[in-house]
């Protein structure tokens, strides 16, 4: 079975998992999410060196246990001022891994597990709190997601000639970025009118997530291009590792949750 093959078959399957979970809801989508934040921080302490059972197994467990155990039996209310404050904590860890993630130190690894772990806790315990409209404010933002990838991909390989990033990632370039926001931001305003309604305005949400999206990518591929590996595992045939996966996703969950708890 060739790579192309495997792609499309096991990212149907993880996309097929995700839709799943968020429209069967509770407890599935918080396990889900605990799951995703178990293999992420295995992934990124086999990325950083810390090859001990407590780094890939005891302190992905224990991150994992807390989305459940909030997510499930402790969550209190939590507003836009903490999801705020999460963003802000994630931006921290994104300068700290941008200056010095080669290093694997201490300081660095954990600044990697914060901000992989922060926003799979707060799309669980968001889903949790928030239950009038979750499951079509999630599919947006899934849907969103997706779709702004796929038509990157496809318009950069069409049209693109100019790299956006050269020295981070040199196949993504200015016209598939432009593109594909374009075509994504259109999609998503007519997907909200005419299917899902979310009461927030879907042209800013879309952009929001567009945006972030990109430089979610971005924080990625540099971190992959600091320890000079082409995929952060092998966990999915096709794709790479989780974290290969989740990259669009992990910048871009928090702000669009701000926003959502705005309306």
């Amino acid at each position: 079975m060739n790579n192309f093959t495997l792609r499309i078959l096991f990212g149907g399957l993880y996309v097929a998992i995700m839709m799943l979970a968020v429209v069967f809801g509770n407890p599935w989508l918080v396990i889900l999410m605990s799951f995703l934040s178990f293999l992420g921080l295995n992934e990124i302490a086999r990325l950083a060196n810390k090859e001990g059972n407590q780094n890939k197994y005891f302190n992905p467990i224990i991150f994992g246990g807390i989305i459940v155990y909030l997510g499930l039996f402790g969550a209190r209310d939590l507003g836009k001022i903490e999801f705020v404050v999460a963003f802000l904590i994630q931006l921290v860890c994104v300068v700290i891994l941008y200056y010095s993630f080669k290093k694997r130190g201490t300081v660095n690894y954990f600044a990697a597990v914060v901000y992989i772990w922060l926003p799979l806790a707060a799309l669980a315990l968001w889903y949790t709190q928030y239950p009038g409209n979750n499951v079509n404010t999630l599919l947006f933002f899934l849907i969103c997601i997706w779709f702004y990838d796929s038509m990157a991909y496809s318009v950069g390989k069409l049209i693109g000639k100019t790299p956006i990033f050269p020295k981070v990632s040199p196949k993504k370039t200015i016209e598939g970025t432009l593109g594909g926001g374009i075509l994504t931001i259109v999609m998503m305003f007519f997907l909200n009118k005419y299917w899902l309604q979310l009461e927030a305005n879907a042209i800013l949400l879309a952009f929001v997530l567009v945006f972030f999206g990109t430089y979610g990518d971005f924080v990625e591929s540099y971190l992959k291009r600091k320890l000079g590996i082409k995929d952060s595992g092998n966990l999915i045939p096709g794709h790479g590792g989780i974290l290969d996966r989740l990259d669009s996703i992990l910048l871009s969950a928090i702000p669009y949750l701000v926003i959502i708890t705005l309306f």
